[in-house]
C-alpha cells in the first residue's frame, strides 16, 4: 500500500494525481473527509465496487453512498431533488451530511459532498463520483487518521491519502428525504433537533374552531412526542426556542378547555388544565413557522388571513390530517378519546424520526 502525504491546509492537486489515477484504474484509496476517513472506489467499475464490498463485508443489496465534488452534481444522479432536501443542501452542504434520496423505480441512493478540500479535489481528479463507506472493518470505530487506516487494512487496499487527523471524528448525519417527509437514519454532529428546526421550524401553531379541544390537544401531544423524539424533557423545549401554540378560527379569548379534553389528555400524560383559548390572527400567524389545521374550513380561514402577509413572514400551512379530524364537542368521553388518539397518530406521522 502506498501512502501519499497531503498537507490539509494547502492542498496541492498535483499531490493527488497519483491516487486519483489509482481510483480511475479500479483501485481502492482511503482518504480523509471532515468526519472520518473513507474507502473510495470509482463508481461504474464493477470490479472495484465488488472489492470494496468484500473489504467492508457489506451484505448484497446494501449500497454505498456516493461522494461528489460539487453539490450541483447531486441532481445529475437523482434527477428531481425533494424540496426538503434542497433546504438541507443549502444549509449543510458541503458538510457532514449524507442524504438518502429517491432515484426512480423505487430505488434510493445516498449522496454526500464532503467539506474537505483533499476529498473534493481527489473526487474531481478521479473523474466522477466515488463510492465511499467509512474506513473501518465491521464492528470497529471509523478511522480518523491515516495510521488507523493502515492498521485496519494494510496491503488489502492500494493507497491512503494522509491528510492528518480529521476535524469532526464522527460519521456524517444520514437523513432520508422523499415526498412523504424525512427521517434521520443516523445522528452525527448535525442532530435530529437541528434537522427538525430547519425543516419544520421551532414555532408551530395548531388551529381548530373554538380552541377548546382539538387544537390544544394537538399542541400538548405534539409537545410531548417532540420532546421524546429529541431526547429532551418537555420543559426544555422552551429553552431550546420551541413554541408550540394553538388557536381557533372562532375562539373567544380567555376561555377554558372542555372538561373531557382535560380528562383524556391527563390519561395520555399531558396537562391541559392551564390552557386559555385564543383566536387565530394575522399577527399570531406572523410569529410562527408552521401551521397545522384540524379541518378544511380552518385551512381556508388561515389561508385567507395569510393572503396579504409578506412572503417572508408567511408560515407553511398544512392539514394535520388530509381528511380532517371531526370535532368531538358534544360527544361523550369515548368520543374525545377517539379524537385524541386520531390526533396523536397524525402527530407521530409529522414528527422527525
Amino acid at each position: 500500500m502506498r501512502v501519499f502525504h497531503v498537507p490539509p491546509q494547502a492542498c496541492d492537486p498535483d499531490l493527488l494525481r497519483e491516487p486519483a489515477e489509482i481510483l480511475r484504474s479500479g483501485g481502492i484509496v482511503a482518504f480523509p473527509t471532515e468526519t472520518v476517513y473513507g474507502l473510495g472506489a470509482r463508481s461504474g467499475i464493477p470490479e472495484a465496487v465488488e472489492r470494496l464490498s468484500r473489504l467492508k463485508q457489506r451484505p448484497e443489496g446494501r449500497p454505498f453512498s456516493y461522494h461528489l465534488a460539487r453539490v450541483e452534481q447531486i441532481q445529475e444522479l437523482v434527477g428531481e431533488i425533494p424540496p426538503a432536501a434542497r433546504v438541507l443542501l443549502e444549509r449543510y452542504c458541503p458538510g457532514p451530511l449524507t442524504l438518502v434520496l429517491p432515484a426512480g423505480e423505487g430505488q434510493t441512493i445516498g449522496v454526500r459532498v464532503p467539506a474537505n478540500d483533499i476529498a473534493r479535489k481527489l473526487i474531481e481528479l478521479a473523474g466522477g463520483p466515488l463510492l465511499v463507506p467509512s474506513a473501518n472493518p465491521f464492528g470497529e470505530p471509523p478511522a480518523v487518521t491515516a495510521e488507523e487506516v493502515v492498521r485496519y487494512f494494510g496491503d488489502t487496499i492500494d493507497a491512503v491519502v494522509d491528510g492528518g487527523v480529521v476535524l469532526i471524528k464522527q460519521a456524517s448525519t444520514v437523513v432520508r428525504v422523499d415526498s412523504s417527509g424525512y427521517e434521520v437514519l443516523r445522528e452525527g454532529i448535525i442532530t435530529k433537533e437541528m434537522v427538525h428546526q430547519l425543516l419544520d421550524g421551532r414555532r408551530v401553531l395548531f388551529v381548530c374552531t373554538g380552541n377548546t379541544c382539538r387544537s390544544p390537544m394537538a399542541a400538548e401531544l405534539f409537545r410531548k412526542h417532540l420532546a421524546e423524539r429529541l431526547g429532551r424533557a418537555v420543559d426544555e423545549l422552551n429553552e431550546l426556542g420551541y413554541r408550540i401554540l394553538s388557536a381557533g378560527t372562532f375562539a373567544v379569548r380567555g376561555g377554558r378547555p372542555t372538561e373531557h379534553a382535560v380528562t383524556i389528555l391527563k390519561e395520555m400524560g399531558c396537562d391541559l388544565s392551564q390552557h386559555v383559548t385564543q383566536p387565530v390572527t394575522r399577527e399570531l400567524l406572523a410569529e410562527v413557522d408552521r401551521v397545522y389545521t384540524l379541518g378544511r374550513s380552518h385551512f381556508q380561514v388561515v389561508e385567507r388571513l395569510m393572503e396579504n402577509m409578506e412572503p417572508t413572514r408567511r408560515p407553511k400551512l398544512d392539514m394535520l390530517l388530509e381528511q380532517g379530524i371531526d370535532d368531538p364537542v358534544g360527544g361523550d368521553l369515548e368520543t374525545y378519546r377517539r379524537c385524541a388518539l386520531e390526533i396523536e397518530t397524525a402527530i407521530l406521522a409529522i414528527l422527525p424520526r
